[in-house]
């Protein structure tokens, strides 16, 4: 019993590594992509305004808006909302700062490092 649970706990471990894994390379291909992807919580009404729309096209991003249901793995999308702000400052300089809604999904929280 014993090796039973030993080695069920091996195979899940490498399981969850693997996950992991697949995470990192679908955020790195995502990010390598033509169009960029900020993810915003919304609520019942939409949260994209025309000044969001505005700020899209002149930085060649889209935003993605998750409604009223927050993803479940929220961190995931934190991570990739901060690879693509790392891709506007050395695109772009520090001016979208200036001009991006300030409760985009990690926003506050990667501006402070």
């Amino acid at each position: 019993m014993k090796n039973l649970f030993i080695t069920l706990s091996f195979l899940l471990c490498l399981t969850l590594q693997a996950q992991e894994k697949r995470q990192n390379d679908t955020i790195k291909i995502e990010i390598n992509s033509n169009t960029k992807t900020i993810y915003v919580l919304g609520g019942i009404a939409a949260v994209i305004t025309k000044e969001d729309l505005a700020f899209a096209k002149k930085y060649n991003i889209q935003f993605h808006d998750f409604g009223c249901i927050a993803p479940t793995n929220f961190k995931e999308y934190e991570t990739k909302n901060e690879l693509v702000f790392e891709f506007l400052n050395k695109t772009f300089g520090k001016q979208w700062q200036k001009e991006i809604k300030q409760s985009v999904m990690g926003f506050e929280k990667w501006r402070k490092k």
